[in-house]
């Protein structure tokens, strides 16, 4: 599912089944037909200059980018070549084509522009480009320079006016009319770099535009057909074949052509299967109901998603919705998706943890990590895909992942981990030194310490040993020791104030708290809950703390199918501060074997 030498990639499923090409987001919207996003592109495109004296057809060719948000070059999938889709190019597509019982419609109409005395031209459509066109094509060897393109259905190419070329220096006006592709078609974009005009004419240039917009229906099977996507073939409903897009006979595999009988209602017994109403003559068209597609509305549609890979519909702006997010294969008898491995609910809509994190973890999504952000080990709550119009946290409520109990790591949380400690080869470094500081002359105070969020209630009262006591007890704080910043302060000497051993005093008591485990450099103790303190609470850091906290120590290897270190030749398990103790940690040098 994902591959790279760091994982760092959502793989191809099934390598696109050999069907289509691998690509991660950002190269899947270079692919995009830049005839899709134009309606026309004019001199206004063209022309950099005034005198337009520079051209630049580049601007027609544009795209939407998608480069900026996070997955952009590492979430991967498949563009399915022509015939074929779903996920991972397993499934066959089926004609479209008109449905012949609608009436008064139109085949979409686009205006060639051509100013020119010499040179060529090409024009693009879907992304396919036909050879080189001279300025003297005629009607006939322009027609059949478009129809060679494979994303071309049939095209009719006309002008008027007598002239026998298909540009001139006063320009010639070049209609072509979409005879097989019905519906809005994408712009034919033009890229005339190549033309020129003789010393004096009009400036060299060649444009296109829409004129009629196409708004015949291209329907599966011409709406009079179900697609078999096992193999691209329409199965047609009785009395219906193949057409020639006219509601004649022909070969285009498309259910556009009633062999016989007449139409008088709908399609369905009873008419849409009572899934919807009859729009009644001349069409004769089902409406189905929410839910439910098809000439007679047996079609069960499945669940729509935010797409896991699409086309941008802006720059740096996807995941447009679509049937099982894209990432499943829709049973159409059913409804439901069967999603890729590794997607999960009834769109396809989640990419989720494995196994469940293995009962070590809990599996949340985007939004709820960052929630339970943690910064060294602090509480630091983070917003994450909250704005539903930001197009960079798009998947806050789609990708889930784990977040392991204390002992266990790893993405699905089946790694235990090992104890931590410092490096006793490495020389001058230091604890981490913390300063309460605590004035009260009432003795009635109280308040809370917390250590990367679990707290502790504290009185006034507490001598720098009861603290002590109190902090080790945080889950999350192995061990401090705490000592009064007065040396002369200790239990049994002489001429003390009598709140002399509280760690808050009517004159100001300072402790310092110094960290053992873990080593390093801790976030500071956090106060709340303050009660009738009536002096001054602070907590400062007087001493960071620079010493390793790393698993056994740097000085072993982790196991990490038990959760223990394997120490390296003279190293064994220490107390936290060098000392040979029970950490398990690797963090002391073995006496013996450095005396040897």
């Amino acid at each position: 599912m994902f591959d790279g030498s760091a994982c760092e990639r959502l793989a191809c499923p099934n390598n696109c089944s050999g069907r289509g090409r691998c690509l991660d987001s950002k190269a899947l919207a270079r692919t995009q037909d830049p005839g899709v996003l134009r309606s026309s592109c004019t001199s206004a495109d063209i022309c950099t200059d005034v005198g337009c004296t520079v051209r630049d057809y580049s601007a027609c060719s544009a795209v939407h980018v998608y480069e900026t948000p996070w997955e952009a070059d590492k979430f991967f999938g498949c563009l399915c070549d022509e015939g074929y889709s779903g996920y991972d190019c397993s499934l066959r597509t089926c004609q479209r084509g008109d449905d012949p019982l609608t009436t008064s419609q139109n085949n979409d109409v686009q205006l060639l522009e051509c100013h020119a005395d010499f040179g060529t031209f090409t024009l693009s459509f879907k992304r396919e480009t036909t050879s080189p066109i001279s300025v003297d094509a005629s009607v006939t060897e322009l027609t059949n320079a478009i129809n060679a393109l494979s994303s071309v259905g049939e095209v009719g190419v006309s002008w008027t006016g007598g002239i026998d070329r298909a540009c001139v220096s006063s320009g010639n006006n070049i209609q072509v009319t979409f005879l097989q592709d019905f519906g809005d078609m994408p712009l034919i974009i033009p890229d005339g770099s190549n033309l020129g005009q003789t010393s004096g004419a009009d400036t060299p240039i060649i444009t296109s535009q829409k004129v009629v917009t196409g708004d015949k229906e291209s329907d599966l099977c011409s709406n009079h057909g179900t697609c078999d996507e096992a193999t691209g073939v329409c199965d047609c409903l009785d009395d219906w074949m193949t057409s020639d897009g006219y509601g004649n006979a022909g070969t285009r595999g498309d259910c556009g052509y009633r062999a016989s009988g007449t139409t008088s209602t709908c399609p369905g017994e009873p008419a849409c299967l009572g899934k919807g109403t009859c729009s009644g003559p001349p069409s004769y068209r089902c409406e189905c109901e929410a839910g439910r597609s098809g000439p007679d509305c047996a079609i069960i549609d499945c669940p729509i998603g935010k797409s896991w890979f699409s086309f941008p519909t802006a720059d740096n702006e996807a995941h447009s919705n679509a049937v099982c997010s894209d990432m499943g294969i829709c049973n159409r008898d059913t409804g439901e998706c069967a999603c890729r491995p590794g997607f999960e609910g009834s769109a396809c809509e989640r990419l989720d943890c494995l196994q469940d994190c293995h009962g070590n973890g809990e599996c949340l999504s985007m939004a709820t990590l960052a929630e339970k952000y943690e910064l060294n080990g602090d509480p630091t709550p983070k917003s994450y895909g909250n704005d539903l119009n930001n197009p960079l946290t798009w998947d806050g409520d789609q990708i889930f992942g784990c977040l392991c109990t204390e002992g266990h790591e790893a993405y699905n949380c089946l790694a235990d981990s090992c104890p931590k400690g410092d490096d006793p080869q490495t020389q001058h470094q230091h604890n981490e030194v913390q300063q309460l500081s605590c004035t009260d002359s009432n003795d009635a105070g109280s308040f809370h310490l917390s250590f990367r969020g679990e707290p502790v209630s504290v009185t006034a009262t507490k001598t720098a040993a009861e603290l002590e006591t109190l902090l080790n007890s945080i889950s999350t704080l192995e061990r401090v020791s705490v000592s009064y910043e007065d040396p002369a302060i200790y239990v049994g000497a002489s001429g003390l104030d009598a709140d002399a051993l509280q760690i808050c005093r009517s004159s100001e008591g300072l402790v310092n708290i110094e960290f053992l485990s873990p080593t390093g450099n801790v976030p500071e103790l956090v106060i709340s809950n303050t009660v009738d303190i009536d002096g001054d609470l602070t907590i400062v850091t007087i001493q960071d703390g620079n010493k390793e906290y790393i698993d056994c120590s740097g000085r072993g290897l982790c196991d990490h199918t038990s959760g223990l270190c394997k120490c390296f030749t003279g190293f064994v398990s220490s107390d936290g501060q060098g000392n040979i103790g029970s950490r398990r940690d690797c963090g002391a040098k073995n006496p013996y074997e450095w005396d040897a």
